[in-house]
């Protein structure tokens, strides 16, 4: 008689970088039985919003040779991009020092052609639907129901979405504009076709003044927009280049930790004081390395207090704009027609085909404009992330997730496993950015890479059939299900 163990199965709900990146290292881990399903709509994994975008003047914010799916092979990405000539002909990519900038749509070729290998094999299955449900059984099985009708079991659950687009600001809510007139209001720049309606001399509003934006004007441009862009957010800063030559990560945060958010800025403007001669950009380099220990080391009010008043700062700085895209906001600058504003939109009406707004400037003045079209690029709208998804709304609702204290992505645990209050849920993880308010860097390619593949050691030992050599901790207590064991997991 067969005494076969049921193969565990590992659903993973979302399947951007995050969630591709994670079936991927779980695939390669020479693991025994191990089933794996990415449920995702799109028609590709790993692309997701980021890189499924088909602009190709929406270009990584990072170099290349910063970027990879693999972990422990930095220039994988690199590798693969001279492998392939996948930027042959893209002269732009290219800057004088030898870095890489390329279209976003080529990173997310190259995760597609890393996992093609594993899906063709039957390693990872890919199941093409939106997650509407997800519960817990009473035997401690998970069930999944998606929108084309299906319903899946699984033992682990990782929950890898995305945040949700940005929220247009209160007086752009409610207004009453029908598709394909003006004036254009773009809630979301994202969309398929967001900016089509722009004609090439409309008055442009863009309320934010981040990367988003950046990619906004780029777009225009490349349609040959020529009329004025104004770019609005509450400090007017908008993200910063990146140095002119490769430069090395300078500084130290950490020895001894900093147990305020002053302490962490006072030890942020010494140490450029103290390095003049240092482009600032390898400061802010070692603040990434380091921000999840920097982050870690402050107590939940620093961290609060730290994004009220430094996250704005931090986000212009550590967020660049890649270099081609700087130098299509420097020429639009130098030639009028592109201007950014420290202010705040709080009035907007509908005249015939132009919004007139209110603009209040920082120091209270208030500033009457017209435009043909405001463009919303605020970035994730974080209070929205449990209401944006039913699954999620769903589970909130039955006690098994919360929002970070923070505010900033889901409630989790040091091993990433989702939490409300002190009680974490044995087999349901988050994975990437959503768990940004545990691990504080989680925007950023390198570092989202770095903690799918920490959560996939989690997951290695969780799925472990004997405690010891897997990597589960001897002697942990144990409660089997479905030929799975629940404890906690000793990662090393």
């Amino acid at each position: 008689m067969s005494c076969a163990v049921p193969v565990p199965h590992v659903a993973i709900i979302g399947g951007g970088f995050s969630g591709a990146a994670l079936a991927w290292h779980l695939a390669r881990a020479n693991m025994p039985a191990l089933r794996i399903t990415v449920f995702e709509p799109r028609p590709t994994l790993g692309a997701g919003l980021a890189y499924g975008t088909t602009d190709p003047h929406h270009r990584v914010n990072a170099p290349a040779a910063r970027m990879s799916l693999d972990t422990d092979n930095q220039h994988d990405f690199m590798d693969w991009i001279i492998q392939t000539g996948a930027v042959a002909g893209d002269d732009a990519a290219w800057r004088p020092d030898g870095a890489c900038f390329p279209a976003r749509a080529v990173f997310g070729r190259y995760v597609a052609d890393r996992l093609a290998p594993l899906l063709a094999g039957g390693a990872i299955t890919h199941h093409r639907a939106i997650v509407q449900a997800a519960y817990r059984r009473g035997d401690n099985r998970w069930v999944l129901s998606c929108g084309d009708g299906t319903v899946t079991e699984a033992d682990i659950v990782v929950i890898a979405t995305s945040h949700p687009p940005p929220r247009p600001p209160a007086p752009l809510r409610g207004l009453a504009l029908r598709p394909g007139v003006h004036p254009v209001l773009v809630a979301n720049p994202w969309d398929h076709g967001a900016l089509d309606d722009i004609r090439a001399t409309d008055r442009v509003l863009v309320v934010g003044t981040g990367l988003s934006m950046a990619d906004a004007v780029a777009t225009l441009n490349a349609r040959g927009h020529r009329g004025p862009v104004l770019a609005i957010s509450r400090r007017g800063q908008r993200s910063r280049g990146h140095a002119p030559h490769k430069v090395e990560a300078f500084g130290a945060f950490t020895t001894p930790p900093a147990r305020t958010a002053r302490a962490v800025l006072r030890r942020v403007r010494d140490t450029l004081r103290a390095s003049a001669e240092q482009p600032w950009q390898a400061v802010f380099d070692r603040l990434r390395e380091q921000a999840a220990d920097i982050w870690a080391a402050l107590p939940l009010v620093e961290r609060r207090r730290l994004i009220r008043h430094l996250r704005p700062f931090w986000d212009t700085h550590r967020f660049r704009i890649s270099p081609p895209t700087e130098d299509i906001m420097s020429a639009r600058h130098r030639a009028g027609l592109l201007e950014f504003m420290a202010a705040r939109l709080t009035q907007v009406t509908v005249e015939g085909e132009a919004f007139r707004v209110t603009l209040r400037h920082r120091n209270g003045h208030a500033r009457p404009a017209a435009f043909d079209a405001i463009i919303t690029t605020t970035g994730p709208a974080h209070g929205d992330i449990i209401t944006a998804q039913p699954f999620l709304s769903g589970l909130a609702a039955a006690g098994m997730v919360e929002m970070d204290p923070t505010g900033l992505g889901l409630h989790v645990d040091a091993l990433g496993r989702a939490c409300v209050g002190l009680r974490h849920e044995a087999t349901l993880f988050v994975a990437g950015p959503l768990a940004r308010g545990r691990f504080g860097e989680l925007m950023g390619l390198p570092e989202v890479s770095r903690q799918v593949a920490r959560l996939s050691a989690v997951l290695r030992a969780l799925v472990a059939p004997h405690a010891g050599p897997a990597g589960v901790a001897a002697g942990a207590s144990a409660e089997p299900f479905y030929g799975l064991t629940t404890m906690t997991p000793e990662i090393p």
